[in-house]
């Protein structure tokens, strides 16, 4: 009797402590996957600012997979607890599977063939599947979020998608006019003209095209409090910049993303119109700062037109996204 009691004494401490990470399950996945980002955009930093970088084993690594240990615990620990995880984080548990056997293959990787460097860093193939298993991974808690009931959207779905845009960022700042920034004078020296501009208008409408993928999915379910945008691509301009030089480009990020809130509110049921402006202010505000800080070396028909380009790339994509309305059935 007296085994049973303390045997039922253990239990129920470990039953509240369940209860309680069950309760904010989508809260600490989305700590682990922000640790796992922030690991990478510090990994992405050593790059950059060490000359030589060639053991696996390296601090940036160690916090980059040590959150991805910490995603991994809470995911594929809950599944191995309950037998079952939450159809929210199925894709999160093969991208954890994935990222393990991408790990392994890193690591051989790297140590056959060496640390990449630049455009590399993102096309060597273990890289690419480290690519897809975390975005699987990561995306965990905005699935979840989007499922939750009510119209206003709650601060985890905000949060959420503000973390898929960073790790996107991440994945393509090889075509980041935060950092490119191909339209300043300094950078006249670097390249032709024409393969500058090509260089630029894909940067811009790939990072147009994912801004507004995410907003347009946030909006299809919830109605976004103002400020979303700002946060968003503030904190996607705050950690670009905190990768490599803290400079005004994060100031030109929120004052763009600020821009999008305030179309937010203007139209908040034109979708395809704010589609169009949003990311147009934010690169007209982008190429505005160029203007002022460096001066530029572009013709005013690229700037004006890179501009252009933005917003039909958002336009473009708000109609691919739209859901067709049910039509009644044929008699």
């Amino acid at each position: 009797m007296a085994f049973q009691m303390a045997t039922a004494q253990i239990a129920a401490p470990r039953v509240e402590r369940a209860r309680f990470v069950y309760a904010h399950y989508d809260w600490f996945v989305l700590g682990a996957c922000a640790w796992l980002v922030c690991g990478g955009f510090l990994d992405g930093w050593a790059h950059r600012h060490f000359a030589t970088l060639d053991p696996f084993f390296t601090p940036w690594h160690g916090i980059m997979y040590s959150g991805f240990a910490a995603s991994a615990a809470l995911i594929v620990g809950r599944f191995l607890l309950e037998r079952s995880i939450p159809e929210a984080y199925r894709l999160s548990l093969i991208g954890c599977a994935m990222f393990a056997v991408g790990g392994v293959a890193d690591m051989t990787w790297h140590l056959a063939f060496g640390i990449e460097r630049q455009l590399a860093a993102v096309l060597s193939p273990s890289h690419l599947l480290l690519i897809v298993s975390t975005g699987l991974v990561i995306t965990g808690p905005l699935r979840s979020a989007l499922e939750r009931p009510g119209r206003r959207a709650p601060v985890i779905a905000v949060l959420a998608g503000t973390l898929v845009l960073a790790y996107l960022t991440l994945t393509t700042e090889l075509a980041q006019p935060y950092l490119d920034r191909l339209a300043a004078t300094p950078t006249r020296v670097r390249m032709p003209y024409d393969q500058a501009v090509q260089i630029g208008l894909f940067g811009v409408m790939l990072q147009s095209a994912f801004l507004i993928v995410l907003l347009l999915k946030l909006r299809e379910r919830f109605q976004l409090p103002f400020g979303t945008l700002t946060v968003m691509v503030g904190v996607q301009g705050l950690m670009l910049g905190l990768q490599t030089n803290l400079d005004f480009m994060v100031l030109v990020a929120v004052l763009g993303g600020l821009a999008g809130d305030v179309w937010l509110r203007l139209l908040p049921s034109r979708t395809h119109i704010i589609a169009f402006a949003i990311p147009a202010t934010i690169y007209a505000v982008y190429i505005l700062s160029l203007q002022v800080v460096y001066g530029t070396w572009w013709e005013i028909h690229s700037l004006t037109g890179i501009v252009v380009v933005a917003g039909i790339t958002g336009w473009a994509i708000s109609f691919l996204l739209e859901r067709p309305e049910a039509r009644p059935a044929a008699a």
